[in-house]
């Protein structure tokens, strides 16, 4: 079975730390959005296997300005009322709104953008991984979820920028030390700042 342009970035060791990126980019996939408008600068182009993307704000002004479009399209339904088949290159959204590009994605912090292909491949290589416990991936996965607990603290108006800046420290400090664990202490500061949200979140009820 061919290999996807995902899986051959993640086994070269020196493209790995892309792929990492994009893991904690892009998954889980309520991170994922249609890219309204590209930012100036932006390569037109999936920057994994390099398909011709297009932004929601050109397939919108293409389709208002073109009127072949409309045209073409209500051939095409008027073909599909028949029966009959319309070739891929022929159909209307493909000749006069895409040109043969597909919808641009991204993800949160990240100035990438990606085909929707990329984007499973890149959910199925994280899925295999966690089955046959690739270890980078499990480090990977379990990282994102570490974030998501320390982001309940950081966004929360309850806590003072102090007590905030209790729980950055202990985030960076289980972060740059992988193999080893919050201590005690840590799980009693995090406890502590946690019970205090509750209460202030009853108050507010």
């Amino acid at each position: 079975m061919e290999k996807t342009k995902i899986e051959e970035l993640y086994e070269n060791e020196k493209s790995k730390g892309f792929i990492n990126h994009l893991i904690h980019a892009y998954l889980p996939i309520s991170k994922v959005i249609k890219v309204y408008e590209f930012k100036k600068g932006t390569k037109h182009k999936c920057n994994v296997c390099g398909h011709a993307l297009i932004d929601l704000e050109t397939v919108m002004s293409r389709m208002y300005e073109n009127k072949e479009y409309f045209k073409d399209m209500m051939s095409e339904i008027r073909k599909d009322l028949k029966g009959e088949e319309t070739a891929y290159e022929d159909r209307a959204v493909i000749k006069h709104i895409s040109h043969g590009a597909v919808t641009a994605w991204t993800g949160e912090k990240t100035d990438t953008v990606l085909c929707q292909e990329c984007i499973q491949n890149l959910l199925n290589l994280v899925e295999r991984g966690l089955l046959y416990s690739d270890k980078n991936i499990t480090y990977q996965v379990n990282r994102m979820k570490r974030s998501t607990i320390f982001d309940t603290f950081a966004n929360n108006d309850s806590l003072d920028t102090e007590e905030k800046e209790k729980v950055k420290k202990i985030q960076r400090h289980v972060e740059n030390n992988p193999k080893h664990k919050a201590t005690l202490g840590d799980f009693k500061v995090l406890q502590d700042l946690k019970e205090k949200m509750e209460k202030e979140n009853k108050k507010n009820r």
